[in-house]
């Protein structure tokens, strides 16, 4: 049970940091915040509008989705938290969470660079 909850440690610091991006864009794409930069951050995940223009969303949804991308947020955060104050290893904690903001970053301006990856 000690491995299992290891790896859950190790694999959530990895993956915290694109989780928490996905649910900070989810956030300023449901309430149609624009801006130049969020707009192209916003293509790393987004889907295409429907090609009738139309929209799935409406106000008790866009309310639920915005719920849940903030307590996403904060489960995660406590998540890292934990890893790091309990997880046994800080230093591999930290390893992994510099990881999981690094290696999408890098792979980011490779692909804004128009490196193939």
């Amino acid at each position: 049970m000690k491995s299992l909850r290891t790896i859950h440690l190790y694999l959530g610091c990895v993956f915290a940091p694109m989780l928490l991006f996905f649910a900070v864009s989810g956030i300023w794409q449901t309430l149609g915040i624009q801006s130049g930069l969020l707009n192209r951050l916003s293509t790393i995940h987004t889907s295409h509008q429907l090609k009738d223009g139309g929209s799935l969303t409406g106000g008790v949804l866009v309310i639920f989705v915005l719920l849940m991308a903030v307590s996403f947020l904060v489960t995660t955060l406590l998540g890292v938290v934990l890893a790091i104050r309990h997880g046994g290893n800080r230093r591999a904690a930290y390893g992994c969470l510099a990881f999981g903001v690094a290696f999408p970053l890098v792979l980011v301006l490779l692909k804004a660079m128009k490196v193939p990856v």
